[in-house]
């Protein structure tokens, strides 16, 4: 298999004569790479301080029972995410070089639309993958597919209700998967992510866990981020740890609420957060009926959740800048120091 090497042609260039791999496993730094004969082996970065995502092209020079990483080649897309809500998040990069996520939402008595557009504000990237939707353990909701005809109409994207106990839309959403392509499937623990996966690849390619029937949530089962090849289908998975929960960060509401971005236009004041300033356009479309509340209302939440995100970043940003200044002063202290005379 060639690893999706084809597809990676389409975006970047690549030296034929080099021996090329993927990294297949990070796991606190110990990393390991397919080969194109599907051999995985351990590998060591040649330079000790640069990091590497799951999925990542890279250069490799084999010795006797490893393979030394020369070079990373340039990413065409990175599955990033920020976890934790409020002050509480991290930026986390968690794989590359992907052509389809498919964000998977529990179909559960927990079931909430609002946070299909926490998924999307968080991970859906038009300019460097396909995102889609997957509505798992549909056989728990009777109207699992009048929810995602209309969840595709709001949201122009493709979804899918799917059971893995009826089969219920599994051979749509395989049919989906283009041959040569990466994909990862991303969601909360206990959405059914492995057992949907198992049921595309048509064998067990991952370890499922029992589900609490208090909490109707499974364990992790990725602890790290893993490649692995799916050989019926002939594409590529980066299998990603489930998620507690998504962070909100400052960028791209637009990607989400566009109808809002586009009324914010006419507001009065450039910087309206649409709350309570006059001449806000986006009130008076609520007011009108031409903006549902719904819809504003969750645009509020985000909007108050990104920019506390915002600003913890940016604090984080600062005290990063200033321990590096703070260094560079107590080096320059040092070589300005001179011994006094006896």
């Amino acid at each position: 298999m060639e690893l999706g090497l084809n597809t990676y042609k389409q975006h970047e260039q690549v030296d034929d004569n080099a021996t090329l791999g993927r990294i297949s496993l990070n796991s606190a730094g110990m990393y390991k790479v397919i080969h194109l004969n599907g051999a995985e082996i351990n590998a060591i970065p040649k330079n000790r301080t640069e990091q590497f995502l799951v999925g990542d092209w890279v250069a490799l020079e084999p010795q006797a029972d490893f393979d030394l990483i020369n070079q990373r080649l340039p990413r065409y897309s990175t599955l990033g995410r920020l976890t934790g809500e409020g002050y509480h998040v991290q930026e986390k990069d968690a794989a590359s070089n992907i052509d389809q996520l498919f964000i998977c939402i529990s179909m559960n008595k927990n079931f909430k639309s609002r946070r299909i557009k926490r998924y999307l504000y968080a991970f859906q990237k038009d300019d460097e993958y396909q995102t889609s939707l997957v509505l798992t353990k549909s056989d728990l909701n009777p109207e699992s597919a009048e929810i995602a005809a209309q969840l595709a109409d709001e949201f122009d994207i493709a979804v899918f209700a799917t059971s893995s106990v009826t089969t219920e839309g599994i051979e749509g959403l395989r049919a989906s998967i283009i041959p040569g392509q990466t994909v990862s499937f991303y969601g909360n623990s206990g959405v059914g992510k492995s057992t949907l996966v198992n049921a595309v690849a048509q064998k067990e390619v991952m370890a499922t866990s029992h589900i609490s029937g208090k909490t109707d949530k499974g364990r992790h089962t990725t602890s790290s981020s893993r490649l692995i090849l799916i050989e019926q289908g002939d594409f590529v998975l980066i299998d990603t740890p489930g998620i507690k929960s998504v962070g909100v960060g400052a960028s791209d509401l637009a990607q989400v609420f566009p109808e809002i971005v586009q009324l914010a236009q006419n507001c009065h004041f450039r910087n309206c957060k649409h709350i309570d300033e006059p001449g806000c356009a986006v009130k008076a479309a609520v007011k009108n009926g031409t903006l549902e509340r719904k819809s504003y209302d969750q645009f509020l939440q985000l909007q108050e959740e990104s920019q506390s995100t915002q600003g913890y970043l940016d604090a984080k940003t600062a005290k990063k800048l200033s321990r590096k200044a703070e260094g560079k002063r107590e080096a320059m202290s040092k070589r300005n120091y001179r011994k006094p005379p006896m």
